[in-house]
């Protein structure tokens, strides 16, 4: 990790009763660090509570988030490309301005079919 990507980690601020925060600006510093440049894929989480976890994740086209699953349900917003998402054995082709709600503890894994960009919504039990 960068000397830059230390410092922008300790001034990020992830729990707030109130976070604004600009997807735009976001994807624009996903796109610039190295891990996306040589890579197939960055993620910055955007808020960490107890409940609720909110991520940005670019991936290359191509590569895939393998089979897992988290302890709660989950959201997943397409904000541009093209994501194949298969859960139990279904898929389906999510693109730009899609969501996809998954319930708690389902295997599941992301495709993407072109670069794209989502954001990930997880629900933590309490």
């Amino acid at each position: 990790m960068s000397k830059a990507q230390r410092e922008s980690l300790k001034n990020r601020v992830l729990k707030a009763p109130l976070l604004s925060i600009s997807l735009e600006k976001e994807i624009k510093k996903l796109k610039k660090e190295l891990s996306w440049i040589k890579g197939d894929r960055n993620a910055v989480t955007l808020q960490k509570n107890s409940n609720l976890r909110v991520v940005l994740i670019a991936i290359r086209k191509g590569a895939s988030l393998l089979e897992h699953k988290v302890e709660g349900p989950i959201t997943l917003l397409v904000l541009s490309g093209k994501i194949n998402f298969l859960a139990n054995e279904e898929s389906a082709k999510i693109k730009a301005n899609e969501l996809v709600v998954l319930e708690k503890t389902i295997p599941h894994d992301a495709k993407a079919i072109e670069d794209s960009i989502f954001l990930l919504t997880i629900i933590q039990p309490k």
